[in-house]
């Protein structure tokens, strides 16, 4: 059974609070901003307050029916009875701990718990008086405090820049980055002025704009430990910290950036000194305009353009197309819109010239490059001068046409030369083939008769001297002939010479004024009669390996 709360009943109100001191404890008891209860010396509640019950989550009549080890976690419980075991051993005084209280919900309360014991009048120990506050949400913002300055560190040191905070122009904090770029300890940079790490030169604005909460970015150049020059970018804010007024100072390295834009100031330099000292070429930047993609936006044009054309007759882009030649005009058209999918032209085209008389050759290469920030697309090219070059090559070609039928001519010349000369050369050898046939055939004979028969000292003289003349006239003939050649006929021996000489039966027909058919039969008699009939031997080599190795003459000098 529930233990029902116990009502006194009330007593006469007295002007002296202290002389009602049952009703001043009630009051405080009740009305206390902390949680309070009354408990054994077993922990079980006899007295409870309205503010323990609203902290834990319970109703009062629940709470007088548990122990005060039902609302601690264990371990915490654990650490409570301990040190009341302690204090009802004897021990005087009170305790203080910080617990955790388990709320109805299944939560957890942080509580700071007094413990205090209640004797009697023999000095015994009866109850146990026991306050709870509430201090989940003092920790809380303590952890959240202590985690934002571990957030406001990491982020402070993960910086990239330099960051300082300063009271009236003195450090009083520092990043790690600040350390690292000034190759100086933190410790080392607190309570130095603000200017300290700034180059002479630059001191009295830099301190300036501390003193005057300047907050606007400005360059400067600071100076390191061991006496670097650097350039910096700061700025600065004026900020409430703690109810004092403090500025933090952002210190951004842009040394690198300064030297590049630098460079990169002097490499323009350099190049609108070589675009606009520019000749026999022309560099330009056009800005494509997508509602007039005919009619591209000027942006830089070289002088050189004006000893190319007449810029008296060139007022926009339209104008510069009307000098080109039509069909040059067309296809330089047809490429512009190409280019704005291949982002590169290069095309030959030709343009009046100042005269207006000529033409000029133009070789115009271009690349489109799209603007990052805005993406426009922009033309970037060169002009070239290339007149002379195609004048050049226009000569060359026709030289080389020129050339090129000469040297026609003079083939078809060699090839009528070659065929008279090897005519001549056939006619040649059948006439010393005549010549030693008729020898051999008309005279041989009767020189050998004459030889046989009886002639007298005289006439036997006379004959050989006819022999020794007629062997010194048909013996350069006989060196060009072997044996196996005497039985040839005429015709035979011209096919067989030109054979030799590496033409083809083709060669021989077109020289001989023959047909090929009739060559074959005459090769085919050839090999015949050189025994080469059944045989798989070169017609050619066979008679280059013969010719000349034999004699036709015997050991007295007469020809066999």
């Amino acid at each position: 059974m529930k233990r029902s709360p116990r009502h006194d009943p009330p007593k006469p109100f007295s002007n002296d609070p202290f002389q009602d001191k049952d009703a001043l404890i009630r009051a405080l008891f009740n009305q206390a901003g902390t949680g309070m209860a009354i408990t054994l010396l077993d922990g079980r509640f006899i007295k409870v307050n309205s503010t323990l019950c609203t902290m834990l989550g319970y109703p009062e009549e629940v709470l007088l029916d548990r122990r005060l080890e039902n609302i601690m976690a264990p371990g915490h419980w654990r650490r409570l009875s301990e040190l009341s075991r302690d204090m009802l051993a004897g021990k005087p005084g009170h305790t203080q701990l910080t617990l955790e209280c388990l709320h109805q919900g299944g939560k957890a309360v942080r509580g700071l718990l007094n413990l205090a014991v209640v004797a009697d009048q023999a000095g015994a120990a009866r109850y146990l008086i026991v306050q709870i506050q509430d201090i989940s949400s003092l920790i809380r913002t303590e952890s959240e405090l202590e985690e934002s300055r571990q957030r406001y560190r990491a982020l402070s040191d993960a910086t990239f820049e330099a960051v300082f905070i300063s009271s009236k122009g003195i450090c009083i904090d520092a990043n790690r980055t600040a350390s690292i770029l000034f190759d100086t300890p933190r410790e080392a940079l607190i309570g130095i002025f603000g200017t300290d790490v700034i180059a002479p030169d630059y001191r009295s604005r830099v301190r300036e704009n501390m003193l005057t909460g300047y907050e606007m970015p400005y360059h400067a150049v600071a100076v390191k430990k061991d006496g670097t020059r650097f350039h910096v970018m700061i700025q600065g804010k004026m900020i409430q910290i703690g109810g004092r007024e403090v500025r933090v100072t952002v210190l951004r390295d842009i040394d690198a950036q300064v030297t590049a834009e630098a460079a990169l100031r002097e490499n323009e330099r350099h190049l609108r000194s070589f675009m606009e000292s520019a000749s026999n070429f022309v560099l330009f930047r056009l800005r494509h305009r997508p509602e007039t993609p005919y009619q591209p936006w000027r942006i830089f044009i070289s002088p050189s353009i004006g000893e190319i054309v007449d810029l008296t007759q060139v007022t926009d882009f339209q104008s510069w197309l009307k000098m080109l030649r039509p069909d040059d005009r067309e296809r330089l058209l047809a490429a512009g819109l190409k280019m704005l999918n291949t982002h590169r032209l290069d095309e030959t085209v030709r343009i009046r010239d100042r005269s207006g008389s000529g033409w000029r050759w133009l070789h115009i290469i271009s690349v489109a490059v799209r603007d990052e920030t805005d993406h426009s697309l922009f033309f970037n090219g060169i002009v070239l001068d290339i007149t002379r070059e195609m004048e050049a090559t226009t000569a060359l070609k026709a030289r080389e046409k020129e050339l090129k039928e000469r040297t026609e001519s003079l083939s078809e010349v060699n090839t009528a030369l070659e065929v008279l000369l090897q005519k001549r050369e056939a006619d040649r050898l059948e006439v010393e083939e005549k010549m030693l046939t008729n020898a051999k055939s008309l005279i041989l004979p009767y020189l050998e008769k004459l030889e046989a028969s009886r002639l007298d000292e005289h006439q036997r003289v006379y004959l050989n001297l006819v022999e020794s003349n007629l062997n010194e006239i048909i013996s350069p003939l006989s060196r060009r002939m072997s044996r196996h050649y005497l039985n040839f006929t005429p015709a035979e021996i011209q096919v067989a010479n030109l054979v030799k000489q590496g033409k083809t039966t083709k060669d021989v027909a077109r020289i001989l004024g023959l047909s090929t058919r009739t060559i074959e039969a005459v090769r085919y008699t050839i090999r015949r009669k050189l025994g080469l009939k059944k045989k798989r031997s070169n017609l050619r080599s066979y008679l280059l390996a013969i010719d000349g190795s034999d004699t036709i003459l015997d050991g007295s000098g007469r020809i066999r």
